[in-house]
């Protein structure tokens, strides 16, 4: 019964509702008061996780807005992930594919930038006589 009344605490909801259930709770199970601690800590970090993940999902598709007239999406979607442009747009968007909001991995995300540093490399070292 606990478990169910802690899940219904909902960020949506707001804080001032979130915190008259929280308290709502700390009063009618004052015996179970560590497990209501140890469900709000890991509620707490999970939502920051999320915060964070969201925050360095916006960096990269500004990063890659702003330079997106020189990035070859079209040449690294095909060349390093064998995949079409629209996969790899999707991704760098954060766009719902099947009904979830799709992102690059963290290995994909290591794959693009070995992409652009091989690239920076390759036109380094091109040089016009």
């Amino acid at each position: 019964m606990l478990q169910d009344a802690l899940q219904k605490i909902n960020l949506d909801d707001g804080h001032e509702v979130c915190l008259a259930k929280t308290k709502e709770l700390w009063d009618k199970y004052p015996d179970q008061r560590d497990e209501i601690n140890t469900y709000l800590r890991n509620f707490a970090k999970e939502t920051t996780q999320d915060i964070v993940r969201s925050a360095n999902e916006i960096a990269l598709s500004i990063d890659l807005c702003n330079n997106k007239e020189i990035l070859p999406i079209s040449y690294i979607s095909r060349t390093y992930f064998k995949k079409s442009k629209s996969w790899l747009y999707q991704r760098i968007n954060g766009n719902v594919v099947n009904g979830r909001s799709v992102t690059l991995s963290k290995e994909e995300r290591i794959i693009f930038n070995n992409a652009l540093k091989d690239i920076s490399r390759r036109i380094g070292a091109i040089n016009i006589a």
